[in-house]
């Protein structure tokens, strides 16, 4: 039963401890505060729509942040400010002086604070609040504007929140993974990840692509007993990321992504139809004018007049459609189901590819025989770098959003962040 006091319930009715008036126990409260932190003032200012939370610690006595002992107070560090979630719209500050323990083992250390992080400028329930407004903002920019806050202190919340996420994740066993590169700034600049394709996620991102990148991205995302448990590889046909996976994942079986293969096969045709089309235009004909998008797609892609167009072009027997034949011919590849079957698909393919006299098709049917075996693995294990595909065009709005990175480290942060499926609240 509710006993009441004044037609009020007495459980909401203020309830002084010693050395706090009402005012400065309901902030206490409201801040989960427990003895013997304690709120020692509040000030308000209705001008500039602010409350000042005046916290300090009350023993000589605290714990070590480190082991947990119970240990003296050494002295204070100086006074610090946390932004917190606003109060009735007024914007809330919590102000206290640290308190430092001296520890026999470890040393003077200042404690844990019960409503920040260590180097924190705002509360846990403050960041929780700002890390779901950025997840649900289209831009980092239209997450500052509702927020308040500056590209500098809103990207210091995402680091942290990416740094628990890394510390709280398990070493579960991931069964299929999936490598790529990605370019970073214009040029040649690229970075390498490992996705997890099971669970669409980003394990981990390292900057570049050659050397011994890959060796350092397997190591640093996968610990020992995970890397032995990794079944499949999804690759483009990238050596140093062959090698990599050779040498760290012993049980894994490389799958030659059927998505890059196709990219292949299409920049052959490309190449085709550009040098055909330079041959052609020296002779007053642009048969081949705005017909490269037909090129590319599938054959079920395309309308109606586009089919016509291909289909008219390659009854004058033109390079361009020679080469789409080839390409749309591999397509089948994918579909048998028998080994043996495909191996045969694959050296009757691989002969009209060359008697198509083609170099530029010429040259991909030879880099695909030289790797059969590992696309032939896809039969084994039926996996390809979709997850990865979808990643990416994932981490494109991210960078495209964000005007760019300058430095690879936010870059990584920001990836991770949105695409790693981590645990990010304090």
């Amino acid at each position: 039963m509710v006993r009441r006091f004044g037609g009020v319930d007495e459980s909401l009715r203020p309830c002084a401890l010693s050395g706090m008036d009402a005012t400065e126990e309901h902030y206490a409260r409201l801040l989960g505060l427990e003895s013997p932190w304690k709120v020692t003032r509040v000030k308000l200012s209705v001008e500039k729509m602010r409350v000042d939370i005046f916290i300090e610690y009350g023993e000589l006595t605290g714990l070590c942040p480190e082991c947990g002992e119970a240990c003296r107070i050494y002295d204070h560090s100086p006074g610090r400010t946390w932004r917190h979630l606003a109060t009735m719209q007024f914007g809330t500050y919590l102000h206290c002086e640290p308190p430092r323990a001296e520890c026999g083992q470890h040393g003077i250390k200042t404690m844990r604070l019960p409503w920040a992080g260590k180097h924190s400028r705002f509360t846990q329930l403050f960041e929780a609040f700002a890390i779901k407004v950025v997840l649900a903002s289209r831009s980092l920019k239209d997450a500052g504007d509702l927020l308040g806050l500056g590209w500098h202190p809103l990207h210091s919340i995402m680091k942290r929140a990416v740094d628990r996420g890394l510390e709280r994740r398990g070493n579960d066993q991931i069964a299929w993974i999936g490598m790529d590169e990605k370019s970073f700034r214009k040029g040649h600049d690229y970075i390498s990840l490992l996705n997890d394709l099971e669970e669409v996620r980003v394990l981990d991102v390292v900057e570049g692509r050659e050397g011994d990148t890959a060796d350092k991205l397997i190591l640093k995302s996968l610990d020992e007993e995970q890397r032995e448990m990794v079944c499949g590889a999804a690759i483009d046909m990238s050596a140093p990321f062959t090698k990599a996976i050779r040498g760290h994942l012993p049980n894994a079986d490389i799958v030659h992504d059927k998505f890059h293969v196709a990219k292949h096969l299409n920049e052959a045709v490309d190449k085709t139809r550009r040098k055909e089309h330079r041959k052609l235009l020296k002779q007053k004909d642009d048969r081949l004018k705005g017909t490269k998008y037909a090129w590319l797609k599938g054959m079920e892609h395309l309308g109606d007049e586009a089919l016509e167009q291909v289909e008219s072009l390659a009854k004058a027997e033109l390079g361009v459609a020679k080469a789409w034949y080839i390409k749309e011919l591999f397509r089948h590849f994918w579909t048998r189901r028998d080994a043996v079957f495909v191996r045969s698909f694959f050296e009757r393919w691989h002969q009209k590819a060359f008697e198509t006299g083609l170099p530029e098709i010429r040259k991909v049917a030879r880099m695909l025989k030289k790797h059969l075996e590992n696309l032939l693995t896809y039969f084994d294990c039926y996996i390809t770098n979709a997850a990865s595909e979808g990643l990416n065009s994932k981490i494109q709005a991210i960078k495209a959003n964000a005007r760019g990175f300058r430095n690879f480290e936010n870059y990584r942060v920001s990836i991770l962040f949105f695409c790693g499926k981590l645990e990010l609240s304090p």
